[in-house]
């Protein structure tokens, strides 16, 4: 039997959680868009893919390249009619050791990747999607755009404004029937968080949040946030002053080992 969804495409998909991600969606008669920007990596997840059924098509290319994006996007459309597409690639870090505050251009890559990348990617794809009047663009945030984390600002502002964008653009896309999911993970144990130095309260293995979103986007959720505790704990937390809010969390600090 043919699965429901048959044509996906999942940026950021060489490591991490984009990793786990295809390897979901890998089935029989199934095509995989499948982004990265390190060749090997990503010719290791399409294989792994190819072996559990699935059709899959690479691109290894910079998402900040519109003309790249773009084409590639149109090329893989007129073969697979994309049906769902998972906005994943991201970089993380933040302040130092020795309350070293994060760099120009750290701040700048993360500005730049995490919503610049992301933004260029859906416009690459949406004008195939509005079209055909149907489809889903799944934007993969952090619980960092709903509690801003002091010692990762940029990156917390990375995914505010993403997860802004994808809000607005919800609505906007309501007259078209494509519809936008908004996730907002934790902390996921992958490469992003192995030179975090600190607490990583409920922390998840990448399988486990890939089979996480896979089971909300399969019920077309509009949002999904995990691990809920934190995400209540997150709600409860906005509504009490500020400073109270920063004693409380304090045991949760931390800072990326950068040497």
């Amino acid at each position: 039997m043919k699965p429901r969804v048959q044509s996906v495409v999942i940026s950021g998909a060489s490591a991490g959680l984009g990793r786990a991600l295809a390897l979901q969606y890998a089935i029989p008669e199934r095509a995989l868009g499948l982004l990265g920007r390190d060749k090997a990596r990503l010719g290791e997840v399409a294989a792994a893919c190819r072996a559990r059924g699935a059709d899959v098509t690479t691109g290894v290319f910079d998402l900040l390249d519109a003309t790249a994006t773009g084409a590639w996007m149109r090329a893989f459309d007129a073969a697979h009619p994309i049906e769902l597409l998972i906005v994943n690639a991201g970089v993380f870090t933040g302040h130092g050791a020795n309350r070293a505050m994060e760099t120009d251009g750290e701040i700048m890559a993360m500005l730049r990747t995490n919503l610049e990348s992301a933004t260029t990617t859906i416009s690459a794809a949406l004008p195939m999607l509005r079209a055909r009047r149907q489809g889903r663009i799944a934007i993969i945030g952090s619980l960092a755009a709903l509690q801003p984390l002091a010692d990762a600002p940029a990156y917390s502002a990375s995914k505010a404004g993403l997860m802004s964008y994808g809000e607005a653009l919800r609505e906007w896309l309501i007259p078209d029937r494509v519809g936008v999911t908004l996730i907002y993970p934790g902390h996921i144990d992958t490469n992003q968080v192995a030179n975090h130095v600190g607490a990583l309260p409920m922390i998840v293995s990448a399988e486990a949040a890939a089979a996480r979103i896979k089971s909300g986007l399969d019920r077309e959720r509009a949002f999904i946030a995990f691990p809920l505790s934190l995400l209540w704990l997150i709600r409860a937390g906005r509504l009490l002053p500020w400073r109270l809010r920063a004693a409380l969390g304090a045991s949760m600090r931390f800072h990326v080992d950068k040497e």
